[in-house]
């Protein structure tokens, strides 16, 4: 598969696995992200069966977005099935397309307990992955809250990759969070995003547990047709709307 990329400080070793990517838009990070991150807002929604979905307010937007990416056990909860091949209640779901994901979404928009919490639940555009993903970072990768940037040196505080994930998908929440308390931004599973590249694919972000560092960054995307399927490919929930 052809893969175009924004070219970093270093390049991604040869081993990279099958994506393609692109280039975000040019733009200057430090005058977008503010300089210390705010404490941000969080609000829980239940489930059935007695499973929780926390969502963090991103400071300085009108939106929400996951803490973490979708759970298996989240996604079998709307659901009733888990396609995921790491098994695990609090793993990341994989196995799961742009298209599958918007069948959770219109499953999840219709629970009683979602209409109730004011917010409608899609998937981040591309631009609001990446500025919730810095969380006020103007380098590589994200910011955490005492003010320190991560770096290629230091990602494993932060994620899954390829370094450290012994070939599988691990529990959400076990790494650092960034400043605006996400967890698993870089990392882990690879996060559909609703943006479209082209005419066949979507983007995907943050890189995932076979990729090296370098795909792992804020800006790096992916881009896959919607109906892909992989055991790389979860996703994170965004949410527009007032929580009173």
């Amino acid at each position: 598969m052809e893969q175009k990329k924004k070219s970093p400080a270093k390049k991604a070793p040869a081993k990279a696995p099958k994506t393609s990517a692109k280039k975000a838009p040019a733009k200057n990070p430090a005058k977008e992200m503010p300089a210390v991150a705010p404490a941000a807002e969080t609000t829980t929604i239940a489930l059935p069966g007695g499973v929780e979905l926390a969502m963090v307010q991103i400071p300085g937007r009108d939106y929400w977005m996951g803490k973490f990416p979708v759970t298996q056990a989240q996604w079998e909860a709307v659901m009733g099935s888990n396609p995921s091949g790491c098994k695990g209640a609090e793993n990341p779901v994989e196995r799961v397309s742009w298209n599958d994901c918007h069948e959770f979404l219109e499953k999840l928009n219709a629970q009683p307990a979602t209409k109730a919490s004011g917010l409608v639940f899609r998937l981040p555009e591309a631009d609001e992955w990446e500025y919730a993903c810095r969380a006020g970072a103007t380098g590589d990768y994200c910011k955490l809250a005492d003010g320190m940037e991560i770096t290629e040196e230091t990602l494993g505080e932060v994620a899954w990759f390829d370094d450290n994930s012994h070939g599988k998908t691990h529990p959400v929440g076990q790494k650092k969070p960034n400043a605006f308390g996400l967890y698993d931004m870089h990392g882990n599973v690879w996060e559909w995003a609703e943006t479209a590249e082209g005419r066949a694919r979507r983007v995907t972000h943050g890189g995932c547990w076979h990729t090296f560092a370098p795909m792992c960054t804020s800006y790096y995307r992916g881009a896959w047709p919607p109906s892909s399927r992989d055991n790389d490919h979860g996703f994170r929930l965004c949410a527009s709307g007032r929580v009173d």
